[in-house]
Formats: C-alpha cells, structure tokens, sequence
C-alpha cells in the first residue's frame, strides 16, 4: 500500500500531486463565482396585465373585463402580488411608470410597468413589447446617471425582473361573445398560448441583452374555477367545481413556457429564470379550501349573479365582508390572501412542510433568485 506523506508536508509533496487538488479547487471557484459575487435584489421591475397594476383601467369600461375589477376601482384595498414580493425583498411596492418623473432616483428602486397595452390591446403581442420598451429606456436612464462604469452595471445586476402575462388574455378567449371571436381569430385559442409563450421567452432573451440576470416568469391561474367562467360555464360543469377544458387550456400554455423557459437557460450564460407555476399553487387552494383557511372557493367576494360571476364589482358596497375567506375577489381576480399564500409559495417553502406543492417555482426559489448568495 502506498504511504501516505505525514501531516504537515503539504508543501513539501510533489507538483503532480499539487496540480490536480488546484485544478479542481479554481475549477470549483469559478463555478460558483456567479452565485457568490451578485448582490442581492437593489429593485424589483414588472411587466404584466392587470395581475399586477391596476393600470389597465385605461381600456375602455366593461363590467365584464378582468381589467376593471374592484381591485382596481379602490386599489388600496388589495395589494397586488408583486408588492407582495417587494416586501419579502425588503423593497418598497414598485410604483407605477405613470406616477413617475422619470429621474434615475425615481425609479432607482424599481417601476411596475404593468398594464401599458399600446395599440395592440390586452390580446396582441404589443402590450409585452411596449413594456419590454419602457424597461430597456428605464435601465438606460440609470446606467446614464450613474456616477462610475461599475455603477452602470451594478443597475441591470442587481434587478430583479418579474413578468405576468396571459390572465386577462385567457379571460376573453374564454369568454363567450365578440370579445372571444376578437381575442385570436387567426390562430385560435391553442394558436394564441404558442404566439404568446413564444413572445414571452423572447422577452427574456431581450431582457439578457440589456444585461438584466435575473427573470421570474408567472404562469397563469386556473382560470376555469374562476366566477365568471364557471357562470358561462355552467352547462359544462356537470357536478365538476370547475371547467376542466378552460383549465385544460391554461394546463397546455402553462408546461409550453416552462418548455421555452427550460430551452433557454443554457442560451443565456449567468442568467437565472425562473418560472413560477401560479396554477399549481392556486388548484391547491382550491382543492382544500379550509386546509388553507378559506372558507368559500367559487362564488367571489364582489360581484352579481351566479357565483357572483355575472357582473364585476363596481362599488366598495358590492363587496362580502370577509374577503379573506374567499378564494376569488371577482370575475377573474384571486383575493389578497390567495396571493399572499402564493408569494409565500414562490419565495420558499415552509420549513419541513414535506408537500412539493408548497415550492411552485422552479428550478430556484425566488428567495434564492432575489439574493444569490
């Protein structure tokens, strides 16, 4: 058996021997230099629909739009799940792109872009990329304002890009009428998730190429248990609590991003992207209402008719009492405690919970994506 040399003669062994233990302790060092030199989140950028801004309440009234909810008509009675994420980061709730002067201090901390649809409408690729617009020129006006190169660069490294698209676009496909026949006549509703995770992706790759390194995608809800398309969609229940194929639906673009999203990953060196499945989180909820404290899972707090899903909620009078027991605010809106259990689920798991449902984001946690330590 070969001796081994006594302790203390590391120096004194051979370079042969030396050789392969510094090869793999640089190797190791550089491997983890991403992960150890980044900083934790500095701002919390968004890009979305009315999942995240109340913004939206620019398009034209219809009681009946995921965009004019009551959310958004009292805003400060909900807060939205960015905010709720800011908080978890130690950041302050992004302040919209409207209610900004445009200064590298303003928006230093973080913007909600959320609900500029441009030309296109909630539907058309345009309301992403008008977005993705606003973000690039906001990250040029801090790396232009910043006092040292590395400065500039530090202002792209330390953000954390959160992006939320797909709800509003899914409501009217689902919705019965013009609005669904406007919503993709071309490339039907299957057509449509394909054009739309497609976009989506490349919005990441967009966001790479203005030095941005850290992306979580949200999927979308499962917006056949929502109140308004359980009203339209009364006659396909037949005794489910849901509408599967509406569900079914958002299933097939939900796993197609996280395809795309998985696919690009190794195009994109040094960045980490996450994706969210908001579905996953919300079905449970759904499927074990009172395991989680809610109290009613299908008829929403604010609203009129069946399942309150007829009409949205336009009065702070319309509104139950306890929204904290419900799952849905409105026609297509999860209440503030839904979303707070998400966020939950998305920053990280609860320690020893031992559900893999409780971690819904992927492959990190958004813990892990905001500190990187």
């Amino acid at each position: 058996m070969p001796r081994m040399p006594p302790t203390g003669s590391r120096h004194n062994a051979p370079g042969m021997v030396l050789l392969p233990l510094l090869l793999l302790l640089r190797f190791v060092a550089s491997s983890s230099a991403t992960a150890s030199s980044r900083s934790p989140a500095t701002a919390l950028f968004v890009l979305g629909d009315s999942t995240v801004s109340c913004a939206a309440t620019t398009l034209p009234i219809n009681l009946t739009s995921p965009s004019l909810s009551g959310l958004c008509l009292f805003p400060s009675s909900r807060r939205f799940l960015p905010d709720l994420l800011a908080a978890k980061m130690g950041l302050p709730p992004p302040p919209h792109i409207s209610t900004l002067n445009g200064t590298a201090d303003a928006v230093s901390r973080g913007v909600n872009f959320g609900g500029q649809y441009g030309e296109g409408g909630v539907f058309r690729m345009g309301a992403v990329g008008q977005q993705l617009r606003l973000a690039a020129e906001t990250l040029q006006v801090l790396q232009l304002e910043a006092a040292t190169p590395r400065d500039a660069s530090a202002a792209a490294e330390g953000a954390v890009f959160v992006m939320s698209f797909g709800t509003d676009a899914y409501a009217r496909l689902l919705a019965r009428g013009p609005e669904a026949d406007a919503a993709a006549p071309k490339h039907g509703r299957r057509g449509f998730g394909r054009l739309l995770a497609d976009r989506i992706a490349r919005t990441v790759s967009e966001l790479y190429e203005a030095d941005v390194r850290r992306v979580a995608v949200m999927g979308v809800a499962p917006l056949g248990c929502a109140p308004r398309v359980m009203w339209e969609g009364m006659h396909l229940l037949d005794g489910r609590s849901c509408v599967e194929e509406a569900n079914e639906l958002i299933q097939g673009y939900n796993a197609r991003l996280a395809a795309q999203l998985d696919d690009l990953r190794p195009q994109l060196p040094g960045a980490d992207i996450v994706f969210c499945d908001v579905y996953k989180g919300m079905i449970e909820i759904i499927s074990n209402p009172g395991r989680y404290g809610f109290e009613e899972a299908r008829e929403a707090c604010c609203g009129l008719g069946p399942f309150k899903g007829t009409m949205g909620c336009f009065s702070k009078e319309m509104a139950c009492r306890t929204p904290e027991r419900h799952v849905w605010w409105d026609l297509y809106s999860p209440t503030e405690a839904v979303d707070s259990l998400v966020a939950n689920w998305s920053w990280s798991p609860p320690p020893g919970s031992g559900s893999d449902v409780m971690s819904i984001c992927s492959p990190i946690t958004l813990q892990q994506l905001a500190s990187m330590l």
